[in-house]
Formats: C-alpha cells, sequence, structure tokens
C-alpha cells in the first residue's frame, strides 16, 4: 500500500490563516519622513521605482522566518501521519465453549488457557454459546484473566464453527492464532473442523484445538409435555441417567405445594415423572450431586386457564365435538336458525360459533364490534357483512391449499387436507389470509373496532375433521381468538431466541436488561411486557457427556501477519519549527534589534 499523509485533527490547520496578519504588519506603509531642500533645481526626473515595504516584505529574510514559525506550528498541531505497511504485533484469539457440558470441566479448560496468556502481546477472548460473544478484544494477559475468572456457562449447546468466525473477524487481516478450548462433547452450526480448514487456506490464520474433555456421571431431565385439563396442565418428565444405576431424590415445587419423589434408575435407565401443575411457575428438582447442574432443573410455567364461555349457534357438527372436548370451555349449544336464539344474551359469552344453517341477528352484528366471532361456511347462505370475506357462490375441487401464514394452524399440515368443495370468496380490504384455496381465500380473519372475527371455509366438504389435527386446530384457534397464552409457548428449550418486535425491559434468571429480542441461554423463568415463559434444557446429547472418537488438535504455525503501521511526523515539524525560532533570534541578534 502506497504511503499516505492524513492528518489526525485536520481543524488545526486553520491555524495558517495566522500567515495574514504577519503579512498585514509587513505591508503597512511607514510614515514618511520630511526632508527640506533648498533647491529643486538639483533633483532629477527618474522612473518610478518599487516601493519600499514591497522590497522589505520580499528581500527580509526575518519575514520568511517568521511566516515558516507559523505554518510549522499548525501543521504540528493538526497531527500529521503515514500510514505503512508493517509488521503486526503477536495476536492469540481463545474461544472457550461455555455449553453446559463444559461443566464438568471448566477448571480444567481455564487451566489449559492459562500458559497462552504471557506468550502473546495481545489476547482476545470470545465466548462461544448458542450464539458467539466477545469478552475481551486486544486487551493484555492481566485482564484476558480477569475476564476468564467472570466467565460461566451455559445451559445451551455450543455453536463452535460460529465462534470460530468470529475469532477470525478480531484477527482481521493481520491474521494470529486461534485457540478453541472444548470437550467437543457435541455443538450445533458447522462442523468445526471444516471450518478450520477453510480459514486456515489462506495462511494468516493458525487454529489449534485444546481438548479438555473429562466425562463424568449425570443425571438430566431430558424432555417433557404437557396436556392441559381444566385449569391446570397435567404434565410428564422424562429423566435419563447417563451413569451407573442410582437412586435419585426429586422434588416438585409450584403454586400447588412441595412433594417429593424418589426414582431408582439402572445405568443409562429412564424414569417418568407426572404431575399436576397449576397456573403460575413449577419447578422439578433432581437432588443429586453429578457433572452438570444445568439439566438437573426444569421449570413448567402455566398461564392463566380461566375458563371460557362460548356460543355455538347452528347444526351440531365435528367443530362442536372439537370444542367440547377443551377442558377449559363452558360450551352452549343452540340451533340459532329462524331466530331461535334470539332470547340469549351474548354479552355473557367470550366467543360465539356461527356454524351450518345458523342466522346471524342484529345483535350479533352489534356483539362483534367488541367480542369474538368464528364463521364456520356451509356454502347455504350468504354471508354476513362483518365477514372477513365476500361470499359468492362456491367452487368444486379437489384443491391444492397454500398456507400463506401458519399463525395459529403453524405445524397442523394444513396443504394435506383433501378440500373437494368450498365456498367462492373474494378477500376484504384489511382482512388477513392464512390459507388459500386455488387462490381463494378459505381461512381468514380481520378486526372490527374492538372484535375479531374468523372465517373458515374448511369444513364444507373436506377430510379435514377426520384428521387427528382437527381437534388441535380448533384448540389452538380458540385460544388465540380468546387471548389465552399457548401452554406450549410459553414452555421453550434453552438456546431459543424470542424476538419481541419492540425493546422492552426484560427479567431473565440472573439479571435485569432491556433489549428487542431474548436468548434463552439460562434454564428458569424469564418476564417481559407483561408475560413469562419458562426455559429448560432438554438437550440429551449434551447431558450424555459421551462422544465418539478423539480430537486432531493440530499445531500453531507461522503466519503472516502484517497490519496498518502509522508514523506520526509532528515531532519532525515542531523540530523544525524550533529551528526557524532559533534562525529567527540570530538574525534578530545579527541586527541588533533583540
Amino acid at each position: 500500500m502506497a504511503p499516505s499523509m492524513p492528518f489526525s485533527n485536520p481543524a488545526a490547520l486553520l491555524g495558517l490563516l495566522s500567515a495574514i496578519p504577519l503579512i498585514l504588519i509587513y505591508l503597512i506603509r511607514p510614515k514618511p519622513r520630511e526632508i527640506r531642500f533648498s533647491a529643486t533645481q538639483f533633483l532629477q526626473e527618474g522612473e518610478a521605482e518599487r516601493s519600499a515595504v514591497l522590497s522589505r516584505l520580499i528581500n527580509d529574510p526575518l519575514f520568511w522566518v517568521q511566516l515558516l514559525v507559523l505554518c510549522s506550528l499548525s501543521v504540528a498541531a493538526a497531527g500529521p501521519y503515514t500510514e505503512e505497511e508493517g509488521q503486526a504485533g503477536s495476536h492469540l484469539v481463545v474461544v472457550l465453549d461455555s455449553s453446559a457440558s463444559m461443566q464438568a470441566c471448566w477448571p480444567r479448560a481455564l487451566q489449559i488457557i492459562d500458559p497462552y496468556l504471557e506468550r502473546y502481546q495481545r489476547i482476545s477472548l470470545v465466548q462461544a454459546s448458542s450464539a458467539p460473544r466477545t469478552l475481551l478484544q486486544e486487551g493484555g494477559a492481566a485482564e484476558a484473566a480477569d475476564a476468564l475468572r467472570n466467565a460461566r456457562t451455559d445451559a445451551v449447546s455450543a455453536d463452535l464453527s460460529a465462534g470460530l468466525a468470529l475469532a477470525g473477524s478480531l484477527l482481521g487481516g493481520q491474521g494470529g492464532h486461534i485457540l478453541l478450548v472444548s470437550d467437543f462433547v457435541s455443538w450445533t452450526g458447522d462442523d468445526p473442523e471444516e471450518t478450520r480448514k477453510v480459514m486456515q487456506a489462506e495462511g494468516k490464520v493458525s487454529i489449534v484445538f485444546a481438548d479438555a474433555y473429562q466425562g463424568g456421571d449425570n443425571l438430566a431431565v431430558v424432555e417433557g409435555w404437557d396436556v392441559p385439563g381444566p385449569g391446570y396442565v397435567n404434565h410428564t418428565a422424562r429423566i435419563h441417567n447417563f451413569g451407573p444405576a442410582a437412586s435419585a431424590s426429586i422434588t416438585i415445587r409450584g403454586p400447588g405445594g412441595s412433594e417429593g419423589r424418589t426414582a431408582q434408575m439402572g445405568s443409562d435407565g429412564e424414569y417418568y415423572l407426572s404431575f399436576t401443575a397449576w397456573p403460575g411457575v413449577n419447578e422439578i428438582i433432581l437432588n443429586v450431586d453429578d457433572a452438570i447442574d444445568w439439566d438437573d432443573h426444569a421449570y413448567v410455567y402455566v398461564p392463566d386457564l380461566a375458563e371460557k364461555r362460548v356460543l355455538y349457534l347452528g347444526r351440531p357438527g365435528p367443530a362442536l365435538a372439537a370444542l367440547r372436548s377443551n377442558p377449559n370451555l363452558l360450551v352452549t349449544a343452540e340451533d340459532g336458525a329462524g331466530g331461535a336464539a334470539t332470547q340469549t344474551d351474548y354479552s355473557g359469552y367470550d366467543l360465539i360459533v356461527l356454524a351450518a344453517n345458523s342466522t346471524p341477528d342484529g345483535k350479533i352484528n352489534r356483539y362483534v364490534d367488541g367480542g369474538r366471532v368464528i364463521f364456520i361456511a356451509s356454502g347455504g347462505a350468504e354471508g354476513p357483512e362483518f365477514l372477513p370475506v365476500r361470499l359468492a357462490g362456491q367452487a368444486d375441487g379437489p384443491a391444492a391449499l397454500w398456507v400463506r401464514d401458519e399463525g395459529f394452524a403453524g405445524g397442523l399440515h394444513m396443504d394435506e387436507i383433501g378440500l373437494y368443495r368450498y365456498p367462492q370468496a373474494v378477500s376484504r380490504k384489511g382482512s388477513a389470509t392464512l390459507v388459500e384455496a386455488n387462490g381463494v381465500p378459505v381461512l381468514s380473519y380481520w378486526r372490527l373496532g374492538r372484535g375479531l372475527v374468523v372465517y373458515t371455509g374448511l369444513e364444507m366438504d373436506s377430510d379435514f375433521y377426520m384428521r387427528p389435527e382437527y381437534p388441535i386446530f380448533w384448540y389452538n384457534l380458540v385460544n388465540w381468538i380468546t387471548d389465552v397464552p399457548d401452554v406450549q409457548d410459553s414452555n421453550r428449550k434453552t438456546g431459543e431466541t424470542v424476538y419481541l418486535g419492540e425493546s422492552a425491559v426484560l427479567t431473565t434468571p440472573t439479571t435485569t436488561l432491556t433489549a428487542s429480542s431474548l436468548r434463552l441461554d439460562e434454564a428458569g423463568v424469564y418476564s417481559f411486557l407483561g408475560r413469562s415463559i419458562a426455559a429448560s434444557m432438554y438437550d440429551p446429547a449434551e447431558s450424555s457427556l459421551k462422544r465418539s472418537g478423539g480430537v486432531d488438535a493440530g499445531q500453531f504455525h507461522e503466519v503472516s501477519q502484517t497490519t496498518t503501521v502509522k508514523k506520526d511526523l509532528s515531532l519532525w515539524i515542531i523540530a523544525l519549527a524550533a529551528l526557524a525560532i532559533l534562525l529567527e533570534l540570530a538574525v534578530m541578534r545579527w541586527r541588533r534589534e533583540a
């Protein structure tokens, strides 16, 4: 790279304007002297000569010396420097695996790193977790030791390749060494060995894998699932023994009280723990002394599952059976045809379902403004105006379903439903379509005032009601439209990221922070925006502490390390100004003006 000369403080170049007053001082004409002549006959007429002042300005060496002093001081204050390619100092980036399995060998990992800290001029630290983060950038050995003392493991499996990539970015174009310290039990993302090959291909980076593996015996809660009941959840947890036969004391703690259990598990054996989880935070605790602490605790958060009142208007059908299977719904069914339900007070219901043969009346139109309505199209009548679609007859199938937005129907394989006839409909402006059949909306919704209306055309002539997903669809739909928090959504696995859509104050198991996304790196309960979620470490691969094969450590090689070196020129220019000042004093002494 060709050297250049930029300035650290370009604004100081305004000091060059100080030359203007200096020039003005030398241009000021001195007052003319008055000379008396006895006669003018001896004065000769001649040509005009150059001004004495201008001659003094050009010929006076003192002017040029003083101008040199002012310009030199101004340029020196601007901080001129050159940039050239030079040799970089030694730089080591330590990538420390902070996955849960590293709890079994954490002291050993820190011992492996310690001897390297004094060998390099600059140390950077990267913590490899579900997403890597920088602990230290280009610090000294003492700073690195302090950062390592404060580092802790997370209840996740680490993305080692992402950690290596971040380490490479910290080295930059200068190159250097990377030390990856891990037990190499499990990881997410790309294979770190393949990542090492790619990064070392250019010859600027050298990577060594330091194996901290120690193994150990471990008991862990590896899975959990929930079955909602009326106002509670039936929770089942799977506990696995990754070690010899053992007896484990288990504590269950929650709003329903505390109880103890004892589990006898053989080597590589399992125990299924079932209990009733009430609204609030419920905790499972394995009272054991094993290799990993994170998986000895599991959390179950049950949101408020208060009973909802539902009015079903129309002929009984599969939808009514699905609604009645929901233990948290109190369902009232009426025919709803020909004004049969006109005596019913709609305001006492959380949800009204309009099914086949029902005839909406004026009270429904008033209820829609602040209530919740599900309309099941049957093709037998013209749709009311409050629907998110306009109905215009029927269309023949079979039709291929396209899921535009899963919404509450996520994971239900809607595209596999056999649809043989369906209502011909056109979306209204402001509506949201979730599922289409040959371009026609068959599942959509919109908001009217404070109310919410859902339209479904999936039940006119289809096999949807015969599929196992059908009751789940109605369970999710009712919970979504009546604002019941989803039990599954309230209980997550560590390592996931929750995107909030806005910046909010978050309470984690160990701290409080402000962010727009939440990474679940710890097992425990998180709170934000008036809601709570629980995170548990369900990761058998990480809990097992077992791995197949060894690790190719590799060795550090000399790498080409170059960097951009700044050379400050200010001292040279200050020296020039000092010489000019000495010259000025010499000139003044010579003229006897000092």
